[in-house]
């Protein structure tokens, strides 16, 4: 009973306590015009600039390099590569390409990809990127709080400035 009792109110403070951490949050910088937008699920970043005429607000990609893929990113990268296979291996004859050579270059199913260790590096989540303001008041660092890989990140106006880049 105690068991039970356990589960039913532990389990939903678990579930409920993830949905609020938010997808996407604005970072400020020193620049009082100048935030950065993160999708704290993926890595990517943008350059927000705030101003009072319709031209003045903009936005630019810092970063719309992913660092981790949400399913949907996974299940398009699969459907892909089997349609690949389909196309350059399956749909020929044997005597093209061997059933050897067929079987061996058919791409893993997903479901056994994500069985593997191969979803907790690359499954995007909710807060699984964060930044982290340094003394220099144009970099950040962005840090993969579930595996602990780091990046610079430095914003400018100016796009050849502009630098998101990973820590080996």
């Amino acid at each position: 009973m105690k068991k039970l009792l356990f589960l039913v109110v532990f389990i939903p403070l678990v579930s409920f306590g993830q949905e609020d951490i938010e997808r996407y949050k604005i970072y400020e910088t020193t620049n009082m015009y100048t935030s950065l937008l993160l999708d704290s699920a993926t890595g990517q970043i943008w350059h927000l600039q705030i101003g009072i005429g319709d031209g003045d607000q903009m936005k630019y990609v810092l970063s719309d390099d992913k660092k981790a893929f949400t399913l949907e990113d996974l299940t398009e990268d699969y459907n892909e590569e089997y349609k690949n296979w389909e196309e350059n291996y399956n749909s020929k004859a044997d005597s093209i390409v061997s059933a050897e050579e067929k079987e061996y270059m058919k791409p893993t199913p997903l479901e056994e990809r994500l069985k593997s260790g191969y979803s907790f590096w690359t499954l995007a989540k909710n807060g699984r990127f964060k930044l982290y303001p340094t003394g220099n008041n144009y970099n950040f660092i962005m840090v993969d709080v579930i595996d602990g890989r780091t990046w610079q990140v430095q914003w400018n106006i100016d796009e050849n400035k502009r630098i998101v880049d990973r820590f080996y």
